[in-house]
């Protein structure tokens, strides 16, 4: 078997595996990069003495409603698309959400989140 073949057939196997799940999932994944799918652009974490601020550029942030759970060590981010956004019969935005693991361990109870422009920014209170 060539490196060719190899490829192929691993190719294959994940078309199989994925070809099951239902058509109208959002997507989960791990924040790595920005694509079609996920309008997470971009996220920057920086560290302060007691608190992690979390930077999240979100491309048409105004055309998506946020939830966010926060455990010690994770941000979770979920977006629904509102009603602005689809152009029924063309174009229906499905949800997303991404899971941003952190540097440190946080109070999840102990947040402040704001909204500018594009940007969420979450401030959290380090354990």
């Amino acid at each position: 078997m060539n490196a060719f073949q190899g490829v192929n057939d691993v190719n294959q196997d994940l078309t199989g595996s994925f070809s099951g799940l239902p058509a109208g999932c959002q997507q989960s994944t791990p924040w790595i990069a920005h694509t079609e799918e996920t309008p997470i652009a971009g996220i920057k974490i920086q560290e302060k003495d007691v608190t992690l601020i979390l930077k999240v550029d979100i491309s048409d942030l105004h055309l998506v409603k946020l939830n966010l759970h926060i455990t010690p060590e994770t941000v979770l981010i979920q977006g629904q698309p509102t009603k602005v956004a689809g152009v029924e019969g063309y174009y229906l935005p499905r949800g997303f959400q991404s899971l941003i693991p952190l540097p440190h361990r946080v109070h999840p109870e102990i947040y402040v989140a704001k909204i500018h422009q594009d940007r969420l920014t979450i401030r959290l209170l380090k354990n």
